[in-house]
């Protein structure tokens, strides 16, 4: 029997880390691979934006292990190292949480046993203040390894690094490696594959993820505004509302938006024709630049293209030739309505839909935690 692997999160809202520590649990469950999930924040008290309760059913098809750490710092760390008491065999923990990679070791310390603490680092550095990145920075030194989803946030990583002397010294034996995200196939939706000269009726844009600036949703509204575009109906699927967003909109423009909240693509009935947008914007000088969000490896793995900010697939170059993700420059937006006309109803063939379901599989994801596990 392999050494038991602990998934630590903060919480089970809707968000990136959390969708994709539930799909570890999938993926580990599939290959029959003992895991189990702790999360340090209560997830069955709200059933608001909360993948415990949107994804029961599936949780329940697993029968997926899943315990709370809530309470003061005091009371989550003697919450694993009571934990850490009961393994029988040396403990791997893949972390998704800074804090529960520091509560965790502190209790092997305390507890006197072999603990192997591999962390995820979700957020690239330069989007976090100057305080924040250096506490993150600091917690991370409790790790054993360091990984992060995408390119841009390695060489952002390491980019920190480099120009600190003190942290350049702190981390010269602790690299971060890349440790691309992966999709659990088997919990999205299935296309409508409606007849294709139905496709031409159906106009949608499709925006996935929290209602920020910088996630672009107010770019989709001032895209929504162009003569151009005016036939396309304007999806929102948020894990929570934001009134604000679209207060100004005139009544032409709110006829045509549908807003869903504390829902996921779960949730979404995709047609042929829908284009998913995801218009990030991480500021003027960004040397960086991560494009490809869980949501859009999640539509491609249906058919929906994706129209992204241009210069974020080196994490990805399986899509540099692909119809699925589209780069454009969100500056320029009568440039976008134009690419979005030319993709809206391009047919995707069978075998390019199962090339990507392919590469964006959880199970490469899964095959690497387990080569780590190996190793430690």
């Amino acid at each position: 029997m392999p050494n038991p692997i602990l998934i630590v999160v903060q919480n089970l809202k809707i968000g990136g880390y959390q969708r994709i520590a539930l799909d570890e649990l999938y993926g580990f469950a599939k290959q029959q691979y003992p895991v189990e999930l702790v999360a340090l924040e209560d997830f069955t008290q709200n059933i608001n934006n909360n993948l415990f309760y949107l994804e029961k059913d599936l949780i329940q098809k697993f029968d997926l292990s899943m315990k709370i750490a809530s309470g003061h710092r005091y009371q989550q760390l003697g919450f694993f190292r009571r934990y850490i008491r009961s393994c029988d065999k040396s403990l791997v923990v893949f972390s998704h949480s800074l804090r529960a990679t520091v509560l965790i070791r502190i209790a092997s310390f305390v507890c006197k046993k072999n603990v192997r603490i591999h962390t995820v680092i979700h957020q690239i550095p330069s989007l976090s203040r100057p305080i924040q990145r250096l506490k993150r920075f600091l917690y991370s030194l409790f790790s054993d390894s360091l990984h992060t989803f995408s390119v841009a946030a390695k060489n952002d990583w390491d980019d920190k690094i480099n120009n600190n002397l003190f942290l350049k010294f702190m981390f010269k034996n602790k690299p971060i490696t890349l440790l691309r995200n992966g999709i659990f196939l088997e919990r999205l939706p299935t296309l409508n594959r409606v007849n294709e000269l139905d496709i031409k009726s159906n106009f949608r844009l499709i925006f996935l993820g929290r209602p920020t600036r910088w996630k672009g949703a107010e770019t989709l509204l001032n895209l929504s505004k162009l003569q151009s575009l005016l036939d396309f109906e304007i999806v929102f699927f948020f894990p929570y509302e934001n009134l604000d967003l679209f207060s100004d909109l005139p009544e032409t423009i709110m006829g045509r938006i549908t807003v869903n909240i504390g829902k996921t693509i779960s949730d979404y009935s995709p047609k042929k024709g829908d284009i998913h947008l995801y218009p990030t914007n991480y500021g003027q000088g960004s040397k960086f630049i991560e494009s490809v969000s869980i949501n859009c490896l999640e539509m491609s793995a249906i058919g929906i293209p994706s129209c992204i900010t241009r210069g974020g697939l080196d994490t990805w170059p399986e899509f540099s030739n692909s119809s699925l993700i589209v780069e454009v420059d969100w500056s320029n937006l009568k440039e976008v309505s134009n690419r979005i006309l030319e993709i809206h109803g391009e047919k995707i063939s069978d075998s390019e839909l199962e090339r990507v379901r392919e590469v964006v599989s959880i199970k490469h994801h899964v095959n690497q935690m387990i080569q780590i596990v190996n190793k430690s």
